[in-house]
């Protein structure tokens, strides 16, 4: 007999920070800096150490490891992360879960905010007076507030 409501048995999301296909994947190793990097948040680099994404330039995001020591008792999310002096994988070019800190609908452009998630891209009418985000890739899926929505990201 097949499950006519699968939704209500397994969330469709894989989690965050996993990939969403492996259609064109390329990612980066680097080491993680002081305070940790959680799964699926947005990374800085400075000096070739990666950190959560606050106000510098975006590098990519950080991929979701299949192994934890330990969450902790009482984490309702489940969030890992890597440890400080830890080797991270950073997707540079693919689709992968991420979490929204806004509602989002597929195919709007994507922005890496100071949370280390991410949001809506507003690209301004008049530039000289109102700068646009920087745009980072696209959401894939629509989600809101607090939820996972894919995004395709391809950089250099």
């Amino acid at each position: 007999m097949t499950i006519p409501y699968p939704e209500k048995y397994m969330k469709p999301e894989l989690g965050i920070g996993k990939l969403a296909n492996y259609q064109g994947v390329q990612a980066d190793s680097l080491v993680v800096g002081v305070g940790g990097l959680g799964f699926g948040v947005g990374v800085q680099v400075t000096e070739d150490v990666a950190t959560t994404y606050k106000d510098g330039q975006f590098y990519g995001i950080s991929y979701a490891k299949n192994y934890v020591e330990e969450i902790p008792y009482g984490d309702a999310e489940k969030v890992g992360k890597y440890k400080e002096h830890e080797m991270v994988p950073i997707l540079r070019k693919g689709a992968i879960w991420v979490k929204v800190d806004e509602d989002v609908l597929a195919g709007e452009n994507a922005k890496a905010l100071s949370t280390g998630n991410f949001g809506k891209a507003t690209i301004s009418s008049d530039p000289a007076t109102t700068p646009s985000d920087t745009v980072i890739g696209t959401f894939k899926t629509s989600a809101s507030a607090g939820s996972l929505a894919v995004l395709q990201i391809n950089l250099p």
